[in-house]
């Protein structure tokens, strides 16, 4: 699996990576209750674009795929609409995503202005660090972490998940299917945190 990050490359060498054949994380999948409202909060407040779209109504879904890049070399967020279903309990496992940005300031005032975002944590430092985040949750309640940074050409940066057996959720992405991957280069990561009496 590819771990590290981008800090100090150039963009080429990045956005080379992944077309080399390289293993990477392609997309993550999840549920919205309302895709038209979901995709102006990704487009209008965190600035993605929507990639592509299809409707599959013999099997009464549609999908919407947003990112800040073309699919060939960048994370894509991939949402699902059932049909009629317009809310979901998200549950515990999911921790958040996190986008980096050059100015999470200006970035929470963008979606402050919006109809369809808000900020729950309002910029600043990390608690004993000077990185300077903030938390938007998204109109079904997925959270987004705001991750102050360098110019990037992997913005979606993240995904948190909380894991009930740290050790073996650690083995699965170490040495899963993908384990010939390089270790060495990668634009994306994941946090796996481990929980405990609901702690995390």
């Amino acid at each position: 699996m590819a771990t590290g990050s981008e800090a100090g490359k150039p963009a080429e060498v990045v956005l080379e990576w992944p077309k080399q054949d390289k293993k990477r994380m392609l997309h993550a999948v999840y549920r919205v209750g309302d895709l038209d409202r979901t995709i102006k909060c990704y487009t209008e407040c965190f600035g993605m674009k929507l990639l592509r779209k299809r409707d599959v109504p013999e099997e009464k879904y549609t999908n919407a795929f947003l990112g800040f890049g073309p699919e060939d070399s960048n994370f894509a967020l991939e949402l699902t609409y059932n049909y009629g279903v317009d809310k979901y309990d998200i549950g515990a496992g999911f921790g958040h995503f996190a986008i980096a940005h050059e100015d999470v300031y200006k970035l929470a005032e963008t979606i402050k202005s919006s109809s369809c975002c808000k900020i729950t944590r309002e910029p600043g430092p990390v608690k004993g660090g000077s990185t300077v985040i903030a938390f938007a949750p998204d109109p079904d309640g997925y959270m987004f972490e705001l991750i102050q940074r360098g110019p990037t050409p992997e913005p979606l940066c993240q995904v948190m998940l909380r894991v009930g057996e740290l050790d073996r959720s650690i083995m699965f992405y170490e040495k899963g299917p993908w384990d010939e991957a390089s270790e060495e280069e990668g634009c994306a990561s994941v946090q796996v945190h481990y929980c405990h009496d609901g702690l995390c």
